[in-house]
């Protein structure tokens, strides 16, 4: 499959998400890289003791302003899998990447309740993140 930098791709399907009637556009996103410590601690002279077990973790954190009923119950039912495969551009090895990851938990306001079709609900200020394995 040809992955194009400008995208994300969630087990080789494009991420779910729609802007302006334009679908599949990447929402606005931060990118990072994490350090995992096991048993970290701070010795009686309050320095820290780390015990760096892996590095680069990788985690994409999404602030998305608006989704729609439809947009979110895709969200939600990507995490009915705790992991999939996320490949994306990663500015740390410079090349687009294929990592195992997992849907932290989102965060939403509702904004908007349909009466008869959930579909149509409008929420706002929707935080999510995906976190590698």
């Amino acid at each position: 499959m040809n992955y194009e930098i400008n995208k994300i791709y969630i087990n080789d399907q494009e991420f779910p998400y729609s802007c302006d009637g334009i679908n599949n556009t990447i929402p606005e996103h931060d990118a990072g890289q994490n350090d995992v410590d096991l048993d970290s601690y701070t010795n009686t002279k309050g320095y820290t003791k780390r015990n760096r077990i892996r590095h680069d973790v990788k985690t994409l954190d999404f602030n998305v302003p608006t989704m729609s009923g439809y947009e979110l119950k895709k969200l939600l039912e990507l995490r009915n899998d705790v992991w999939f495969n996320c490949t994306f551009f990663d500015e740390s090895e410079w090349k687009i990447v294929t990592k195992k990851m997992y849907c932290s938990s989102p965060k939403y306001h509702k904004y908007y309740i349909d009466k008869t079709d959930p579909l149509n609900n409008i929420y706002t200020d929707i935080q999510f993140g995906f976190v590698e394995e």
